[in-house]
């Protein structure tokens, strides 16, 4: 069996490779941008031609955290339908069935007629504007997955994280995720303190806000799982587990693992908290398979911080 990995060398991609890398029964094949562009519709439909493939776990997105959000909703929009059109064009006109596309939790309403919210509800009414152009080019993957799926029979299921983090994300200053991003931040001006005495930690927000947070391995684990055991009719599931953290708590927590000291932290309370609560559910999950084990958060951020000293001068977008 070949799979074909889109998004290969992203944090989730990167996960996957490490499960598989010593499988023999399947091949799989992980996708970068630098070998394909997937917003140029010529270039996917000349790659899948060339090659064989019977799944495909479809992970490329233009992504970035809250800010990059704010900054480029008209470019996350474009560039994700773009990439998700020519994807499913490309499976479909070339006889793959069967696969897992990775929507987010952001494509939830931001005024939910209830907590937590379930896959029914993901078109109930708008979500966040601060990420609106990602989340509905999210949303349009659903409802296109599910057209391919009711017009030509196909298996196309839906996954959907919610914030993920762990080993190969991104933790660019300006336009990563709120782990990364901040356990960066921090771990820079951890360096600068040893030739200068006066401590600068802050957070922007007011850090109160409520999130769920998932190891990338666990979700990589999940896809892999649901690709080749899950054979229900199931076709758009919420992945996570059954913790929900303000972002006070997870700054916190981020706090001890890097042995800072709490009190010396500051909050920038001007800037946006974006979507105060999108809590979604995991009932489906746990319906599908009651007995998935979790990393927990403590020991989750202590590997992702243990890996990214390890690996500072090689990471991504650093």
């Amino acid at each position: 069996m070949r799979i074909l990995v889109t998004g290969g060398t992203g944090m989730v991609g990167s996960n996957i490779k490490d499960i598989v890398d010593k499988n023999k029964e399947h091949s799989f094949i992980f996708l970068s941008s630098s070998i394909c562009d997937l917003t140029n519709q010529t270039a996917v439909l000349d790659y899948f031609k060339k090659y064989d493939y019977d799944y495909i776990i479809h992970l490329a997105a233009s992504v970035g955290g809250l800010y990059k959000n704010m900054e480029n909703n008209i470019k996350m929009f474009t560039d994700n339908v773009r990439i998700n059109e020519n994807i499913l064009e490309a499976c479909h006109f070339n006889g793959i069935k069967r696969g897992i596309f990775c929507l987010s939790s952001c494509v939830y309403p931001a005024n939910p007629s209830k907590f937590p919210m379930d896959e029914t509800m993901i078109h109930e009414s708008a979500p966040h504007p601060s990420n609106e152009g990602y989340a509905y080019a999210k949303r349009m993957l659903e409802l296109q997955t599910r057209q391919y799926n009711e017009k030509y029979g196909h298996e196309y299921i839906c996954v959907t994280p919610v914030n993920m983090y762990g080993k190969y994300d991104n933790f660019n200053l300006m336009g990563g995720h709120f782990i990364p991003m901040i356990m960066h931040r921090f771990y820079r001006e951890k360096k600068r303190l040893e030739i200068d005495n006066f401590p600068n930690y802050f957070a922007f927000g007011t850090g109160k806000p409520l999130r769920q947070f998932l190891y990338a391995k666990d979700f990589a684990k999940i896809i892999l799982k649901i690709l080749f055991e899950y054979e229900g009719p199931e076709r758009n599931i919420i992945c996570c587990n059954d913790n929900e953290w303000t972002i006070k708590d997870v700054v916190h927590k981020i706090l001890d693992t890097m042995e800072i000291p709490r009190e010396e932290l500051k909050w920038r309370s001007s800037m946006s908290d974006g979507c105060m609560r999108k809590t979604v559910s995991n009932a489906k999950l746990k319906d599908i398979y009651p007995n998935l084990e979790f990393i927990s958060i403590d020991e989750g951020l202590k590997i992702t911080y243990e890996w990214f000293k390890e690996n500072y001068k090689n990471i991504r977008n650093i």
